[in-house]
């Protein structure tokens, strides 16, 4: 829509054709489009996998571009390793001359490298413990100490960072389904489907931390929340049946989805598990490594650093690239995208397997003019 005036213009100036550009009737299967800014846009090939947006879709590529940096990056987890994916991105997006999707995809990965470095710095591995490692092979106690926490030696906190990060995520995810809603005037709906859901979740978890032994005024307010919204979700989910012990027994039924957003918010533990692997592998090679002693010491050093840094990083992105799609496409767009919309493809050369190469001019020719 935004190009159909100067195209409908060129062609008029150009050409002895009259153009005109009409709006598609409601309900036409029409081709959609999306335009992003340069951080968005790399990670629009992840939603075109998966399907491109109804007409009546929002485009969730903006929120789920930072959610999916930010958790490729919290998987890798490696200083090391994000700044190896950032230089050789960066470098290839400047020497090759690379087709459009290839040159989309070194974009996404140099941006999951930022977040792989970040939070490398956050929990301190810089391939794995390496600087330690090294420092003791010379002789002295050194390490940097990770600014937020230790994966390895503290699972358990990683733990809950994965899963109220993941509630994060689903939050945001419902709050995009309430906003649909209430664009589309169904106000009701947005309150009754998707606003009783998270108040509910949000008062079972205030009533668990109250029962973990923080404030017992957070388990009573959650205990209430909790309550009152479990009657309006009773009250409310079955109201498009037709009599009224179908619509109450509709509604205590709906109560049973609880268990489906309790397993969406265990699937962020894969944040965790990653994260484990990543680190714990890279600190067994580094052993491995350093186990020799003499004049083999470095060389052999040298050599399982490259190979088993090298096979780590490859196999935990590889991870990390298909389970933070997962996380995107299940617990995320499960809660407010339909798709099944058809990528516009404009009228253009495709040069996929043909290459137009300015031929070599010897420079005597070059210098005559010819």
């Amino acid at each position: 829509a935004d190009d159909a005036f100067t195209l409908t213009q060129a062609l008029s100036e150009r050409f002895g054709v009259y153009a005109q550009a009409e709006d598609p009737e409601p309900g036409a299967d029409v081709p959609c489009a999306v335009r992003n800014n340069a951080f968005v846009q790399p990670a629009e090939g992840v939603t075109e996998m998966y399907s491109m947006p109804s007409p009546h879709d929002v485009d969730p590529n903006p929120v789920m571009s930072f959610f999916y940096y930010f958790f490729f990056g919290m998987m890798l987890s490696d200083f090391g390793y994000g700044l190896i994916i950032t230089i050789a991105t960066a470098v290839a997006q400047r020497v090759f001359r690379l087709e459009d999707s290839m040159r989309r995809n070194m974009r996404l990965f140099m941006y999951c490298g930022m977040s792989t470095m970040f939070w490398g710095i956050m929990f301190g591995g810089y391939f794995g413990d390496t600087p330690s490692v090294i420092a003791g092979m010379l002789g002295y106690d050194f390490t940097i100490p990770p600014i937020l926490m230790n994966p390895v030696s503290e699972p358990i906190q990683m733990l809950v960072l994965s899963v109220a990060l993941g509630l994060i995520h689903v939050f945001v995810g419902m709050g995009v389904k309430f906003y649909m809603l209430w664009r589309d005037g169904k106000r009701l709906d947005a309150l009754f489907d998707v606003g009783f859901w998270m108040a509910l979740i949000l008062g079972l978890i205030l009533l668990l931390s109250g029962m973990m032994g923080l404030p017992a005024v957070l388990g009573t307010v959650g205990m209430w929340i909790s309550v009152v919204c479990a009657l309006g979700l009773v009250a409310t989910q079955g109201r498009h049946k037709k009599g009224f012990f179908p619509r109450l027994f509709g509604g205590i039924a709906s109560l049973y989805d609880i268990t489906s957003y309790v397993s969406d918010l265990m699937s962020y533990s894969r944040l965790m598990a990653l994260g484990l692997a990543t680190g714990a592998i890279a600190s067994v090679v580094n052993l491995l490594g350093a186990m020799p002693s003499g004049a083999l010491k470095v060389p052999v050093f040298i050599v399982v650093f490259i190979l088993g840094h090298g096979m780590n990083l490859a196999i935990n992105m590889l991870g990390a690239y298909v389970h933070t799609m997962r996380l995107q496409y299940v617990e995320f767009f499960s809660k407010f995208y339909e798709g099944g919309g058809r990528l516009f493809r404009p009228f253009r050369a495709d040069t996929k397997y043909i290459r137009f190469k300015q031929p070599d001019v010897p420079k005597e020719e070059n210098a005559a003019g010819r």
